[in-house]
């Protein structure tokens, strides 16, 4: 598009006008507030900036965490220093993060604005994945979520699906249970009682995600259960020690980390152990992340041969090593820098660590 379309700048609103784009180092003009109005705009993944007072303002390329990876990536393929498994990241208008992440020959997962991984994920089975992961399930529920710490408020839990998108199936609070129209994920007027739900009502059930007679997935009626346990011992005035809390995604399936008695493991969606468990007291616990684990079983489950080395705790090791190559990873899978022939390992920056992901801040 060649611009953008807005209202009529006048009283009453009634035609769309169009705001032409300027190309990079183009005139443009700084805050026009209070100014006539707006010949044309910089384009996207541009901005209108000028070095001091006595230059003219020129469209200029936005500067963003996602747009530096861009151009770091750029100039490794035009040097010929692009890692095998690396993928260029797609940013918005705004220069922030689009919605999917992919690692070539492996998996695509969802990212907010920042590029921080979010719940959603998804084999890279081709190069179109990108665009069409849109996470919007997942961009909603992380959005609601921060801004209901931010205001102290309750979240109304919605459902998505395991790649981020939205499930089509929602039911609310008061379990009634409503079709969500298909490109607009808008809820249908027609609505059904959870426990009247079957495989041919409502329209939208799918027997390979949903249940008859129920909503809420294992790990969410694992969280209700656990939850009037709670209530009930506070009612004796007994305080409930060591009682928790199950770790749910977005989907209402079990999150990758679980905590079991003693022991911290990792666990696919339907909390079944995928091999990976060390001590909660153990110092390795702490960062557990079994972003590895859930990796392996994505692809293994996908028919996939070709799978990550996982530490103990499920997480990355930083050196992966495959197709006679190895090259350093960071805690997602990552590819950081070149690979080089598995007999010249030892010049790699990475050794044999484990991966941790920081929380951001």
């Amino acid at each position: 598009m060649n611009g953008v379309i807005m209202a009529e700048p006048s009283t009453c609103n009634c035609c769309d006008y169009c705001i032409p784009y300027l190309k990079e180092g183009d005139d443009c003009v700084v805050n026009g507030q209070g100014q006539p109005m707006h010949q044309a705009v910089c384009g996207p993944r541009l901005w209108c900036s000028k070095e001091n007072d006595h230059d003219s303002a020129t469209c200029v390329p936005l500067v963003s965490n996602c747009m530096k990876e861009q151009k770091d990536y750029d100039e490794a393929w035009k040097n010929g220093l692009l890692g095998f498994t690396q993928v260029r990241p797609l940013c918005d208008e705004k220069g922030d993060y689009m919605p999917a992440h992919c690692i070539g020959s492996s998996i695509c997962y969802c990212v907010n604005p920042k590029g921080e991984r979010i719940f959603g994920e998804k084999v890279y089975s081709s190069s179109s994945v990108q665009e069409t992961m849109t996470c919007e399930c997942s961009l909603a529920v992380w959005k609601a979520e921060q801004l209901a710490k931010e205001r102290e408020v309750y979240s109304q839990p919605i459902h998505c699906l395991e790649d981020g998108s939205y499930d089509p199936l929602q039911c609310d609070d008061s379990k009634w249970c409503r079709c969500l129209q298909t490109g607009s994920n808008v809820p249908d007027s027609d609505c059904v009682f959870e426990l009247e739900i079957t495989k041919d009502n409502p329209k939208c059930f799918d027997p390979n995600i949903h249940q008859e007679g129920k909503y809420v997935r294992e790990c969410e009626a694992e969280a209700i259960k656990t939850k009037h346990t709670r209530e009930n011992l506070l009612s004796e005035d007994i305080f409930p020690v060591g009682l928790r809390f199950p770790d749910c995604q977005y989907d209402g399936r079990y999150s990758r980390v679980m905590v079991k008695d003693t022991v911290k493991i990792c666990v696919d969606p339907d909390g079944n152990s995928l091999g990976y468990d060390v001590q909660r007291n153990d110092t390795l616990a702490d960062g557990m992340d079994c972003n590895c684990a859930r990796t392996r079983f994505l692809l293994a489950r996908e028919g996939g041969t070709e799978l990550p080395t996982c530490c103990e705790t499920g997480n990355f090791r930083e050196m992966q090593c495959r197709r006679g190559v190895c090259y350093c990873v960071d805690c997602n899978g990552n590819q950081q820098g070149m690979e080089l022939e598995e007999a010249k390992k030892g010049d790699l920056k990475c050794g044999d660590r484990c991966s941790i992901c920081k929380k951001p801040e």
